[in-house]
């Protein structure tokens, strides 16, 4: 044991003894190297030594897999103007704390895409004490001083629980860095609570948002809108993808029962997998589908009709036009579209016209909501793994401990 140092460098304590316990614990008696401490009173530094307090042993990072104990006698010192005797405070451990602050960090990269009942059984600590951790280490809401610019913003929600209940919003952003965090965790998905958070930005930091990315809930564009303007408001082209292909499955459903019926089990056969290859882009369909395809379309003039206006409008939003240009396009195809007499598209069209300046809006910088759709997808393995979350702050916490622990955490 005479070999042993500490870990991490802690130069204000010095060892004395070194021993291990029944349990294989290597404890450390140490002392501080400090003189003085500030009066818990007037804040002034108090120099003379006025006893002990009651020794304390916290743990600290191990060595070679074995738990490491640090046992100090904290020192008191009497204030020279107060009188009063203050216990030493020392940088490497909080006040009351159980751990070392170098072992709290541990914990935290121990928690990153973990939970608390694992990393406690593993370190045979407590969950209160991890929870307690985590409370002091982790922040409960966005702390804006670490945020230079946010660039784009996305707004989507989440179920909290089964059964699509009890919506909680979740605000995230993307620097001009592609770093991406999560900034706020909301209980609800109202207009005035999104508004109310947007407008809690701060104003240098709203001057750097260039996009606002949502879908077509009317709480998140008119919130975001009322902040930024209309121009910085973009609904993301996938959640239009999904309107218009809605109406052309459950036409292609309605169709396929039909041909079901009239068609020979050999001839209908020879449709299978159409739901697949509708959903494909042209250029990606084998042969085998073009012929499937083709086969539909005889049989489905209805259906063809329908798939062609859905794949000009796909086209339309792949295509790298300006703004303006886009709109006009638009505008095309929805009076196509209404002359065609095909009406499955009807729902669709009004939702397009009232949305269409935000929905135009992607085309000036092809912004979009995938980072948010992959960061709900973390969200939900993050709820699988805990068994759920207690609170917003919880979520927040753990998201933000997700996305940003290894770097805040040195790995």
């Amino acid at each position: 044991m005479s070999d042993i140092t500490l870990p991490l460098d802690i130069k204000s304590l010095e060892i004395i003894k070194q021993t291990i316990d029944t349990k294989g614990n290597i404890i450390l008696d140490v002392v501080s190297k400090c003189t003085e401490t500030n009066c818990h009173k007037c804040g002034k530094p108090a120099t003379r030594r006025d006893g002990y307090s009651t020794p304390i042993m916290v743990e600290h990072t191990k060595i070679l897999e074995k738990k490491v104990y640090l046992r100090i006698k904290p020192v008191r010192y009497k204030c020279a103007d107060c009188k009063l005797s203050t216990t030493e405070q020392y940088t490497w451990c909080d006040r009351n704390a159980k751990v070392t602050k170098a072992m709290e960090e541990y914990l935290m990269r121990s928690l990153i895409n973990s939970t608390v009942e694992d990393v406690s059984r593993k370190e045979r600590i407590s969950y209160k004490t991890i929870i307690r951790i985590l409370d002091r280490q982790v922040n409960k809401e966005v702390d804006w001083s670490q945020y230079s610019d946010l660039e784009t913003i996305g707004i989507d929600e989440i179920s909290d629980k089964k059964g699509y209940q009890d919506y909680l919003a979740i605000i995230s952003a993307k620097s001009r860095l592609d770093e991406l965090s999560v900034i706020a965790v909301l209980n609800n998905r109202t207009k005035a609570n999104i508004k109310s958070f947007l407008e809690s930005i701060p104003k240098e930091l709203r001057k750097t948002v260039k996009s606002v990315c949502t879908d077509m809930w009317d709480g998140y564009v008119y919130a975001a809108i009322e902040v930024f303007g209309k121009q910085a408001v973009v609904i993301d082209r996938f959640h239009v993808a999904k309107q218009y292909r809605e109406p052309l499955d459950k036409l292609r459903i309605s169709e396929m029962k039909r041909l079901k019926i009239e068609l020979s089990d050999s001839e209908y056969s020879k449709l299978n997998n159409m739901m697949w290859i509708l959903r494909k882009k042209h250029e990606c369909l084998t042969e085998a589908d073009k012929k499937s395809l083709e086969l539909l379309y005889k049989y489905s003039p209805k259906l063809k009709q329908a798939h062609t206006y859905a794949l000009k409008l796909t086209h339309i939003f792949n295509a790298h036009s300006t703004r303006k240009s886009a709109m006009a396009q638009l505008d095309r195809w929805i009076v196509k579209v209404e002359k065609s007499g095909i009406n499955i598209f009807a729902t669709f069209i009004k939702t397009l016209k009232k949305y269409m300046g935000q929905i135009a809006n992607y085309f000036k910088a092809r912004k979009n909501s995938g980072f948010v759709e992959g960061l709900n997808n973390k969200i939900k393995v993050m709820k699988r793994r805990c068994y759920g979350l207690g609170s917003v702050q919880t979520y927040f916490q753990r998201l933000w401990l997700d996305l940003k622990g290894y770097a805040a955490y040195g790995l």
